[in-house]
């Protein structure tokens, strides 16, 4: 599991390498020839530093979202005092733009936060979504995504570019600068997992990686076949 709250450190801009070419004094290079060299590699560098600068520096998606009802006590292992209580409805917008809502709407649902830059996400991000290929969520049981934490500091940045390299199928709301989603769910690390019954309480919250089978044991709480 990754803790929500980290220090945010750019990283080191490194060396830069460089390689000198000789030249004999049997070929001797002119003024205007040098000079012509010269202006083509410097808009060259030009042209590369700012390709990398429109990259690394790519605004961060702009996330715009409403929570409404009481917002959840923060997560603790063992026992969690956000059980029996109802969840926060949610707002807000995909990386397209899309209205997207998270809600009491009848049907249980699993919520899941994920920060792009943590290690334990990007390893459960591809494992949830080779069981969703393969099998499917559970009839009548939903599945929603928050990207949260969203930092263009960090690692593995822009988290849509990544969310697409893995296939990723399930709907994403974008968490605001404030992370108002993630502080209305307790959530206290990553990946972060809220299960909801089909009432509009939360069942079970879990911080850090879930193998498969842990996955579907707390699906079952919740699904039809659970008794909800």
């Amino acid at each position: 599991m990754t803790r929500r709250k980290v220090s945010r450190r750019r990283p080191d801009a490194g060396r830069r390498a460089r390689s000198r070419r000789r030249v004999g004094s049997a070929g001797r290079i002119g003024p205007a020839v040098l000079g012509l060299v010269g202006a083509v590699v410097v808009a060259g560098v030009v042209a590369l530093v700012a390709a990398g600068r429109s990259e690394n520096q790519r605004p961060a998606p702009e996330g715009r979202v409403t929570v409404t009802g009481d917002a959840l006590p923060a997560y603790a292992e063992g026992s969690d005092p956000a059980v029996g209580l109802p969840a926060p409805a949610l707002q807000g917008r995909d990386f397209e733009g899309r209205p997207i809502s998270i809600g009491d709407d009848g049907r249980p649902k699993v919520i899941v936060f994920l920060a792009h830059w943590c290690p334990h996400c990007q390893r459960e991000v591809p494992l949830v979504q080779g069981w969703l290929d393969r099998e499917g969520m559970p009839a009548g049981v939903d599945l929603y995504s928050v990207a949260t934490a969203i930092d263009p500091t960090q690692p593995n940045y822009p988290p849509d570019d990544w969310l697409r390299r893995e296939g990723w199928t399930v709907p994403v709301l974008v968490d605001d600068d404030e992370g108002s989603a993630a502080e209305a769910y307790g959530v206290t690390g990553f990946p972060f997992f809220v299960f909801i019954d089909a009432r509009g309480n939360v069942a079970s919250r879990a911080a850090g990686e879930l193998t498969i089978q842990q996955l579907q044991g707390y699906l079952a709480l919740i699904s039809a076949e659970g008794g909800t």
